[in-house]
């Protein structure tokens, strides 16, 4: 009898990588929606290797009982749906996407999505296209912005907030990029370096977030980080909710300080007990404020999925088969 792979999302995995992971393993998909079906669904298989998705947190809620469990895949750069600590301590390996950095340093699904985000608060575009969708086709509520000779506002430069600055650039953008990685700052050329995110937030029109989510950097765009930002500031988040107080960053859209806000994650998402109507940002939206939301689809973009589920199953199934 083969060991079981349980997978999740198994429908969006190119077929040549299922029937690669086939030769080895019954292949089972995971229809799991909350950490109590998925802990059901791992006893029940007892999978050896799971393949997660991100609308799960991964700890000991659901792994606790799963004593067949010798592998986690994670085909995301983050790791805010996984509980490292505790998957370390089950002696559990972990692939994640985010450690293959020579294969992936050209999917820029993310940043394409961050600079759309930018533009759709630019201009309106969530709002424009709603209000001709309910019979009005009239202008004058939608009065936007220009991107050109603005200046564009990079947190992080990495292989998203490098594309991003690329974007703004082509698009005629002065470009600041605040970095703290030494080597990273070398590359920084010919845009220019903040020596402070301070600094950055106060003279950038449109700022983007391109760092991942760790203990140092949780809520580091905090109440006191954004009454710095310059009066009339885009602010777009594509990396990880929990960056940013959500709270005051709706405080500032309400209060007109920020011009509009973009993000494709929210704080908690990942959590059982997240509710969309406890959302700051989201209650904003509803209000009608220049707030545009999408549920984290930042690298949910056909090439890349195939790109890096075909990745993933490779390179588990090199450590598996040593």
């Amino acid at each position: 009898m083969k060991p079981v792979a349980l997978v999740a999302d198994l429908e969006f995995y190119p077929t040549d990588s299922v029937e690669k992971l086939k030769k080895s393993f019954e292949v089972i998909s995971s229809n799991a929606k909350s950490e109590h079906e998925l802990f059901e669904e791992l006893n029940k298989s007892n999978a050896q290797v799971y393949f997660c998705g991100l609308g799960i947190f991964i700890g000991a809620n659901v792994l606790d009982e799963s004593k067949s469990l010798e592998y986690l895949v994670s085909p995301a750069t983050g790791v805010t749906h996984l509980d490292l600590e505790y998957i370390h301590s089950r002696k559990i390996s972990l692939i994640k996407l985010g450690a293959m950095k020579s294969q992936i340093e050209n999917v820029f699904a993310t940043a394409e999505l961050a600079w759309g985000l930018i533009i759709t608060c630019s201009r309106h575009l969530s709002s424009a296209v709603n209000s001709v969708k309910e019979g009005n086709f009239d202008r004058s509520r939608f009065l936007g912005r220009e991107l050109f000779a603005k200046t564009l506002g990079v947190i992080g430069f990495g292989r998203l907030g490098r594309q991003v600055a690329k974007y703004g650039s082509a698009f005629g953008m002065n470009v600041v990029v605040f970095e703290i990685d030494r080597a990273r700052q070398k590359d920084i050329s010919p845009f220019q370096k903040a020596d402070s995110l301070e600094g950055l937030l106060k003279v950038s029109d449109a700022i983007s977030v391109h760092i991942p989510l760790n203990e140092q950097n949780r809520n580091l765009i905090n109440a006191e980080m954004i009454s710095r930002i310059k009066n009339g500031a885009i602010f777009v988040n594509t990396s990880r909710g929990e960056l940013v107080d959500e709270q005051a960053l709706a405080s500032a859209l309400r209060n007109g300080k920020l011009y509009g806000v973009g993000v494709d994650v929210l704080s908690g998402e990942s959590e059982d007990q997240f509710d969309l109507d406890h959302s700051p940002l989201v209650s904003a939206s509803r209000e009608g404020l220049n707030a545009v939301i999408t549920p984290h689809i930042g690298g949910w973009a056909e090439d890349a999925v195939e790109l890096t589920r075909t990745i993933m199953v490779e390179e588990f199934l090199g450590k598996y088969e040593h």
